[in-house]
């Protein structure tokens, strides 16, 4: 089964950034995309990964602070 792609507003307003940064990003190679004809779509999928790839933990202590 084939995920719905998103647009370039869909996929700004899902990672919370504005329109054009998605367009420099895109320019960049910094994020994926998938080109459709002319068209720019992304895959939910796609951007999930990407974003869990730039996910920091934070930092484990071995002590508790109190």
């Amino acid at each position: 089964v084939m995920e719905d792609l998103m647009d370039p507003s869909e996929a700004a307003r899902a990672l919370g950034i504005e329109l054009a940064t998605v367009y420099t990003w895109v320019a960049r190679r910094k994020i994926p995309f998938v080109k459709v004809g002319s068209a720019l779509r992304f895959r939910p999928s796609a951007l999930q990964d990407w974003l869990r790839e730039r996910e920091y933990s934070p930092k484990q202590s071995g002590e508790l602070q109190g």
